[in-house]
């Protein structure tokens, strides 16, 4: 079995400061950043995903970055072909892999591979082309009530790849993906988990939710419409608040706080995925019961009934010093499966 390639990864909600810290690691590090967000891949598509600026990752090497045009139809398994090769000629060259983003099922897809399924006869992807979004979604929905619910029906691409596998197989999606073992390993990775106070992670979606606003999401949005139509990257956050508001459904001074809001919602779900998922995969997660650790986030914000289970989140609280210097004595020692440390960064 090939030995997996070593990286560092930078996870977390979105707006807590992510791509921020993954360039001082890459500057420390030796390092070159691979995007795992499922819109940064998009040219075009600058401001509602928060890419940063070409002046701000100018000394980093940046890769899965803009490669796609918002008219291709990208999914995960190609989204992992390109990421492994990026890590593939990073490693090559004795630098480190820095993945940075918040795409959940990029990050487990990127590190364990995917499950199985036969490619597409041409009569089963005619047939499903031939349908429209409604139709595809309603499908979907009868078939695979849980795949539906976590895609919109404006998401064609996903929408009707789920259908080609439903047809292929006869299962649903959602059950291929819970039979798939995620064995596979040809990544390992160090992974920071940013984690910040509730309060003060809203404020700071707050914040970029009325910057993107200021720095042109509406005209942004408008022009990726006049270029190639209704997309599906136009469906996801920011993108689809902006284009509710072209279609006269809110108005301008609802516009920030109707992204703040579903990027807030966003935002636990993300969390509730960094709190369920490296214990379902089997990864070590830190800081251990001996380790010193403080209380952050807690179980503000989630129904009395989720309090009851949840607990607060156990973080390193260290500054940004501490943090390069434990990462890199950690990446000199053997890592033979992916570690998550959970960070409370000091400011």
């Amino acid at each position: 079995m090939k030995t997996p390639w070593k990286s560092v990864a930078i996870c977390g909600p979105t707006a807590s400061g992510k791509s921020a810290l993954s360039l001082e690691l890459a500057r420390a590090l030796n390092g070159e950043v691979v995007n795992v967000d499922s819109v940064q891949v998009y040219r075009g598509l600058d401001i509602g995903s928060a890419k940063l600026s070409m002046a701000e990752r100018s000394d980093v090497p940046h890769h899965v970055l803009d490669v796609f045009s918002p008219g291709e139809t990208v999914n995960v398994a190609e989204f992992r072909r390109t990421a492994l090769e990026a890590i593939s000629d990073i490693s090559s060259r004795d630098k480190v892999p820095v993945l940075v983003g918040g795409s959940g099922m990029y990050f487990t897809t990127l590190l364990h591979g995917l499950a199985e399924v036969p490619a597409t006869p041409r009569d089963i992807r005619k047939a499903v082309a031939c349908m429209s979004a409604h139709e595809m979604y309603a499908e979907l929905q009868r078939v695979d009530p849980e795949t539906a619910a976590r895609l919109h029906e404006r998401d064609q691409q996903r929408v009707s790849r789920a259908l080609e596998i439903y047809r292929i197989t006869g299962k649903k999606p959602s059950e291929l993906l819970g039979e798939h073992t995620f064995a596979r390993q040809d990544v390992v990775s160090l992974v920071v988990v940013l984690c910040r106070p509730r309060d003060e992670l809203y404020e700071r979606i707050n914040r970029r939710a009325r910057a993107m606003i200021d720095a042109g999401l509406i005209e942004e949005t408008k022009s990726i419409v006049e270029s190639f139509g209704r997309v599906a990257p136009l469906a996801t956050l920011g993108y689809k608040q902006a284009l509710d508001y072209v279609d006269g459904k809110i108005g301008f001074d609802s516009l920030g706080d109707e992204i703040a809001l579903h990027t807030r919602r966003f935002a636990k779900r993300q969390m509730t995925y960094w709190r369920n998922e490296p214990r379902k995969r089997g990864w070590l997660v830190r800081p251990l019961e001996n380790e010193p650790a403080v209380e952050v986030l807690g179980v503000q914000g989630f129904s009395a009934r989720a309090q009851k289970t949840m607990k607060p989140f156990r973080a390193f609280p260290f500054s940004s010093d501490e943090l390069i210097t434990c990462v890199r004595a950690r990446l000199a020692e053997e890592l033979s499966r992916t570690e998550v440390w959970y960070v409370q960064l000091s400011e």
